[in-house]
Formats: structure tokens, sequence, C-alpha cells
């Protein structure tokens, strides 16, 4: 039957066939709708060879499913390029041969291209030169590596500054099979900035822990200034450091330390310290804040010539202040622009205050220390002043402290005791006889043999000389070693029969130099018996009534290192 038998007129799927029979065309191709569904329609008209229609073929093939698949993916495609055209990176996709697939809108306003005008072409057809090689050899990368590569670098703006950008290069994948790559461009400016804030911060923290261990160590100022300023020099990462005491004004001022620096240079300082006298004065005699110069090439004549002669970009220039007192500044200077931000600098006052406290620490320290002198020094006046009442009343042990102090003090040495426990035996030994004040002088003078009663006078010394020197404050137990000089070790001695460990060192000490001296030296009442029979007695009695060890390095001194009374 004929189509317009089967299908109502106008309707029908067949319009391009009746064409073709009609002889208006020899085929057609269209799309057709019947009802929801969706045709592709091909009709052929076939003639012989004169030319006359045989008959007529049609073709229909139902894509209504492609069709709906074919605007799904675009409403895909659409949906995935507003998706990168927002995202806050620059997108691009290329096919393996290098032609451009697709560009996000950050990829346009970056290198001021439409992604029409770069769909089909290659880098080399758009950008210049150098940009396009560095692109295509990251496609390089990305195709010789066959994965994703990821990488960051720097890129100058036209104001002089850095941006930092990580860059990520994935292969993309169909069926298992490589067919484009893809460059993903972020900013990370501020990320890299925050990353290189906080390394300052640590750093600076570190500087700091440093620096107190050099205020611990640090004996005098010199000392202290030169530690310093190296600890910020190496630890704080800064090209160099200097120190500068004021005077009277900062025209004055006086290099203390520097690190980084020649001398010459750090005479160069000086002088601009000079030449900036009234500004350095105002901003820091009145205000004392500090001074910092960010960009010293954009600065006044005076503070570029230290950027340039120095290779400084930016300085720091902090007071040290104790007290409301300026007692100098302190110069730090990097070789970086802007390297002093408020927090950097926040710490670095924590420092220089640091810094002015160990200084003032110091002085504080050297006053106490000249004071303590003067009054030893007073102290061992007065003590020779008594030993010398002694000895005028008993001129014949005149010498005899001095003597057995100075042995004393010698066998202190070779057992190795410190210096400050050897002055206070020391000053013991130089009043050790004192007590003898309240002995008779004609008992003293005496050139016969004592008697008993006499004896018992003269073993009062030890207890009176305590009596005598106990309300002295002593920085030593200088009373006690003077009562125990006559104890012996196995408890026979006097005035309180002690023993053993129970007898201060000291004292123990004494008594072996008391007994060497007193018998190598001339009585009134017997010649002196010499050296070798003194170190005999002690020798003989180590041990019982003398203390082994003050024995042992007594006998050292005189027989190894030939000591003379």
């Amino acid at each position: 039957k004929p189509y317009w038998e089967v299908f109502p007129r106008g309707s029908g799927p067949l319009s391009g066939c009746k064409n073709a029979i009609m002889g208006l065309c020899n085929n057609t191709e269209e799309e057709v709708s019947v009802g929801e569904r969706q045709f592709f329609s091909t009709s052929y008209a076939v003639r012989d060879d004169q030319g006359k229609l045989l008959y007529s073929l049609h073709i229909l093939k139902n894509i209504s499913e492609q069709l709906q698949a074919e605007t799904a993916l675009r409403e895909s495609k659409d949906q995935l390029s507003a998706i990168l055209n927002n995202a806050p990176t620059v997108v691009y996709l290329k096919d393996l041969e290098g032609r451009y697939l697709f560009v996000n809108h950050l990829f346009e306003q970056l290198f001021h291209v439409t992604d029409k005008a770069l769909r089909g072409k290659r880098d080399h057809d758009i950008f210049p030169a150098g940009l396009a090689d560095a692109f295509h050899e990251n496609d390089l990368k990305v195709l010789a590596a066959g994965q994703s590569i990821e990488f960051e670098e720097i890129a100058p703006q036209d104001d002089g500054h850095h941006t930092y950008i990580s860059l990520k290069f994935p292969l993309c994948y169909l069926s298992g099979e490589a067919y484009a790559t893809c460059g993903i461009s972020t900013d990370i400016t501020e990320r890299k900035k925050a990353e290189a804030h906080l390394v300052r911060l640590n750093r600076m923290y570190r500087t700091i822990s440093h620096c107190n261990q050099t205020l611990v160590r640090a004996n005098d100022e010199l000392e202290l200034c030169r530690a310093m300023c190296q600890c910020l020099m190496e630890y704080g990462g800064y090209h160099g450091v200097c120190v500068m005491y004021a005077t009277t004004s900062a025209a004055q001022a006086i290099p203390m330390g520097w690190a980084g620096f020649s001398d010459e240079e750090a005479r160069f300082l000086v002088e601009v310290a000079h030449r900036k006298a009234e500004e350095i004065d105002s901003e820091y005699g009145v205000t004392n804040q500090p001074v910092v110069k960010h960009d010293l090439s954009q600065e006044d004549p005076v503070f570029a010539e230290v950027g340039t002669r120095l290779g400084l970009a930016s300085v720091a220039v902090l007071p040290l202040k104790m007290k409301n007192i300026l007692l100098g500044v302190l110069w730090i200077g990097s070789e970086t622009v802007a390297e002093f931000d408020e927090e950097t600098l926040q710490l670095l006052m924590e420092i220089a205050g640091d810094l002015a406290f160990g200084i003032d620490n110091l002085r504080a320290r050297a006053e106490r220390l000249n004071i303590l002198e003067k009054l030893e020094h007073s102290l061992d006046h007065a003590v020779t002043a008594i030993a010398a009442t002694v000895e005028m009343r008993d001129p014949y042990t005149a010498g005899h402290q001095r003597r057995v102090a100075k042995l004393a003090a010698a066998i202190a040495v070779e057992m190795g005791l410190p210096p400050d426990q050897i002055e206070g035996l020391r000053m013991a030994g130089v009043v050790h006889d004192i007590g003898k004040i309240h002995v008779p002088a004609e008992i003293l003078a005496n050139p016969s043999k004592l008697t008993q009663a006499e004896f018992e006078i003269i073993k009062t010394h030890p207890q009176a000389g305590y009596e005598i020197l106990k309300g002295i404050d002593f920085p030593w137990p200088v009373a006690d070693i003077v009562r125990q000089h006559h104890e012996k070790l196995d408890g026979s001695g006097y005035p309180n029969g002690l023993s053993g460990e129970s007898i201060l060192l000291e004292a123990r000490i004494l008594t072996v130099a008391d007994v060497v001296e007193a018998m190598a030296s001339h009585r009134p009442y017997r010649p002196g018996f010499g050296i070798f029979p003194s170190l005999q007695e002690i020798s003989r009695n180590k041990g019982k009534i003398y203390d082994h060890r003050v024995t042992e390095a007594c006998l050292r001194l005189f027989l190894e290192k030939n000591y003379e009374i």
C-alpha cells in the first residue's frame, strides 16, 4: 500500500521517502519526531540507467536514547565547565598533541586570551616564545614521567614583588589510555608568606633561647656584647649586628661588639650614628622607640649609603634602655627588604631588653665585687693589725703567725682545696695566737721551763682567741679554726679534746703548720730544732696525732718542692 494509505496526511516519518518518490531528490536525511520518540530518517531513490525511478528505500533509526545521552553529556560538560570556570585556580586541558581543549576563566584573565581563541591551537601559536617553551616543557615532563607531576615556582610581577605558584600536571585517562594533559595552577603566595612568617618566628624563638644562654655565661660587658652579636647573626640569620654604647649623645657612640661587619664597617656605622645624631637623639633620647628602615634604597642618602656599602636591604636600630637610662643602641641589618615585621620587631625588642639587663647586671656585679674586694682588704688589714699587737707583747714569736699562715695556705694548695677555703685558712693562721693577749707577758717571755700552772694558763689562749673573734662576721669559720688549732687527732689536744673528723679540716692543717714552724724556729727557752726534726715529728705521728693527708702534703712541700719557711 502507498504510505498515504497507512499514515494520516501530513504526518509520519516518511516525508523524505515521499520526496524521493516524487523525484524531488535522490536521497534525504532528517530527524523526525513520533510522539516522544526521535528518529533519524534516511531516504534513497533507486533509478535505472535512464533515470527512471524504480523504487525508494527508507531507513529509520531510533535515536531517542542517543539524544538523551548526548543531552546529558552536554549538560555534564556544561556543569563541569561551570565548576572549572568558578574554581579559584587556573585550569587548562590539552590533547596529547598539545592542542588546547579547554581553559577556564582565570586562565583567560591571566593570559588575556579566550577559550574560544585557544581551542585547537598549540602554545607556540598563541604565546611568546619563552612562555610557550615553558608550557611545552611542562607537557613533555608529564608525558615522559607517564604520571602526574607537581612543583612550585616563583612568578615575578610588574611591581617588583613575586607570586608563588603551585603547579600540578595530571594525565587524563579514557578507557585506561592517556588522552590529554591538564594543568592546574594555584596562587600560594599567602600560604608561602604564612610559612615564611612561621619559620621566622621559630628562628627568633631559637635565637632568644641562645641569647639567654649567652647572658648567663657572660663575665664582662665586652664579652657579652660580642657574643650577643654573634648569636643574632648565627641563629637569627641576619647579615650583620653591632652594639654601640651611648655616652653624652649618639654623636659619641662607642662600638662595643659586632658580627658580620668588618672593623672598618663597624666604624662606618659609628660615623652614621654621628651623622644621624640629631635624629637618633630625638627618637631614642626622648621616645626610646626603635627605628626601622624597611627598604634602604628608598631612604634618605645617609641610610641609602648604609645599604649600598654594607649590602643591606633593611635595618632595625633598637634602644638599649635600663631604668629609664639609655645605655646604647643595637643595630641589626638584613639583606631582605621588609625583614622586620611587627611581631619580629617585638621579639627583637625583647632581646634588646635582655641585653640591656645583662649589661646593667654585669655592672652591678662588678660594683659589688669591687666593694667586697675593698672589704676584704680592710678586713685583712684589721686582722694583720690585731696580729701585730700580739707580736708586740711576745717579741720572741714575732712573725710566727705570718709564717704559719703562709705554710698552712701552701699545704691547702697542695691538697687541692678551693681558693675561698684557702683564704679563710690563711686568715685564721694570721690570728691563730691572738688569744695570747690574755696571757701575762712574763709567762710569754719566760726563758725557763714553764710550770704546770703556767702551762695551764698558756692552754687557755685558743678559747680566748675564739671569744675575741666570734663577734666578727667573717665569711669563713675563723673563730672555730683558731679554737681548734691545738686539738689532736687522737683527742689528746686542747681546749675541748676533739678527735678525728670532728676537728675542722682547716684546723688540722693549721695544727701541722704550727708544729713544723714552732719546732724549726728559735724560742727564748730553747734553740730551733731545724726543719728535718720537725718533719720527723709529724711523720712519726702521722695518722695518730696529725691528719694523714695533711702530713703527706706538708712532707711533699719540703722534700719534693723545696719549700722554705
